[in-house]
């Protein structure tokens, strides 16, 4: 994915998993609200990770090709 997709894809998943962290906040304890935050949490760190990733397996190949 390119720098703009991960971007917009962590906005979106940032605004879900605020919009159920604050259903939960409520005091609104649905199980469908638990496991949307829970997903959306999980999905948000996903894609962060991913890039962070990326972003090293990147930087590892120019090291590399430096030397």
């Amino acid at each position: 994915m390119n720098k703009k997709t991960h971007i917009f894809l962590v906005i979106v998943l940032a605004v879900n998993t605020l919009r159920y962290g604050t259903y939960l906040m409520e005091g609104d304890t649905n199980i469908y609200y638990i496991i949307m935050f829970l997903a959306n949490l999980i999905a948000m760190l996903f894609v962060i990770m991913s890039r962070m990733n990326k972003k090293r397996s990147e930087t590892d190949g120019s090291i590399r090709e430096s030397r």
